[in-house]
């Protein structure tokens, strides 16, 4: 397929809830896909959108969509056009299946306003996979960076990220006592050394119409990890999911029981 025989495409526009450093609004992706069709003299046939969902997964409202009608012939769709390759697909090897597996063998081309190139000609295919390989490294060197970033910030005893346990909110960049749920947390223990299992004490909760963080029942699971969970005490080990680094910090999370009440939940059998 030429590039002179793309007459009638759609647009896709995506914006992730991940990192605002790389969105551009859906407006102002619309505004430069339908430029650009005109410029060139092309239909647009239609605009596809997702927002707030990530590039990395295909399970996506409006990509599916868009992908559903582009495969029906009797649309006619030679191209489809994106003002950036990664507001598709966040990896190349992800996009590179989705244009020799399921748009090349439709004679449907691939186009990037930004990046200026389609890939129904061999050069818009090289350009392609030389673009992708330096934003797959750029991604990993941002990762690594903000990886050290969360090390050094957990060694100078300094909450370095991740989701704060039940009775913690964080409140500009610093956690805070939520006060509602740690009395929910020094009950559980406080049952707890009064003989009352998890079971038990996850019963209680319940017909009291206490709820877990996220607006759930409690089960004997989040009891137990409430119980094992040494934050409450003021100390923390900061093992981040990416890091697992163990590191041990001091009243970043500020204590919600004693000690001596720790302890005697740890001499519970």
């Amino acid at each position: 397929m030429s590039y002179m025989n793309i007459k009638k495409v759609v647009g896709y526009a995506r914006i992730s809830s991940d990192s605002q450093l790389e969105n551009t609004s859906i407006a102002e992706q619309v505004k430069k896909i339908e430029a650009y069709c005109t410029s060139q003299g092309w239909e647009l046939a239609g605009l596809f959108m997702d927002e707030g969902e990530s590039g990395s997964t295909t399970e996506r409202d409006g990509y599916q969509d868009m992908m559903h009608y582009v495969q029906q012939e009797e649309h006619e769709i030679s191209g489809i056009v994106v003002v950036k390759a990664d507001r598709i697909h966040r990896r190349l090897k992800n996009l590179l299946g989705l244009i020799e597996d399921e748009l090349e063998p439709k004679g449907i081309a691939f186009i990037s306003v930004m990046e200026h190139f389609d890939t129904s000609t061999p050069q818009g295919m090289l350009f392609l996979q030389m673009i992708g390989s330096f934003a797959e490294f750029e991604r990993k060197v941002i990762n690594e960076r903000t990886k050290e970033g969360r090390i050094a910030t957990a060694r100078e005893n300094k909450y370095a990220g991740g989701a704060p346990a039940y009775g913690y909110s964080v409140i500009n960049g610093v956690i805070v006592v939520d006060e509602q749920q740690a009395q929910t947390v020094k009950s559980i223990f406080q049952l707890y050394v009064e003989g009352n299992n998890p079971y038990k004490i996850a019963c209680k909760l319940n017909r009291a119409g206490i709820s877990t963080k996220t607006g759930k029942a409690w089960t004997v699971v989040q009891v137990t990890n409430i119980l094992r969970n040494e934050t409450y005490t003021g100390f923390n080990m900061y093992n981040g999911q990416k890091e697992q680094n163990g590191i041990r910090q001091k009243d970043v999370f500020p204590r919600i029981i004693s000690r001596q009440l720790w302890n005697k939940a740890r001499q519970v059998s």
